[in-house]
């Protein structure tokens, strides 16, 4: 018993000490302008029209609440236009400064098809060091193109990014 009474003891004071802020995090009311840029890969699983990976690069913007703006070029390359999407962000959870999870939604355009799009998705920011981060997006959007060229566009990125 005074063996077991020992090790909890001993493994008692290796517990970490506990979670404090970060000296850079900010308090949830009052934060001020944020957002990132990037650029980096796509990976098309639906709506492809034969090739899968692509190259996107999105901005987002927020004036200092948990709303904000998006603006992305998805799935360019192959001489491919891609789509262009504008839409809104709303910052669904955080960890600031080095974790933020949004969702969006964007109205937009096929460019190659010239067919308007809507759609959405989530998108988590991670920093790395510094303003470097990493974004993953997953999103779908529907592109409304005729009866026989309407499609279902999932895809999945990863984009290096600049956040601020």
């Amino acid at each position: 018993m005074r063996r077991a009474f020992l090790v909890v003891l001993a493994l008692g004071g290796l517990a970490p000490a506990p979670a404090r802020a970060e000296p850079d995090a900010e308090p949830t009311p009052g934060r001020r302008f944020h957002g990132s840029v990037g650029a980096g890969g796509a990976l098309l699983l639906t709506g492809d029209g034969g090739d899968r990976a692509r190259l996107e690069t999105a901005a987002d913007v927020k004036l200092g609440g948990r709303y904000g703006a998006l603006l992305a070029w998805r799935a360019i390359g192959d001489g491919r236009r891609g789509l262009a999407t504008a839409g809104l962000v709303f910052e669904a959870g955080a960890a600031r400064p080095r974790l933020v999870l949004d969702l969006h939604a964007d109205l937009g355009a096929d460019l190659d098809a010239r067919a308007p799009l809507a759609g959405g998705g989530i998108r988590t920011t991670l920093g790395i060091a510094g303003p470097l981060g990493v974004v993953f997006d997953s999103g779908a959007y529907l592109v409304i193109d005729g009866v026989d060229g309407t499609r279902l566009q999932i895809q999945s990125s990863a984009l290096v990014a600049v956040r601020w």
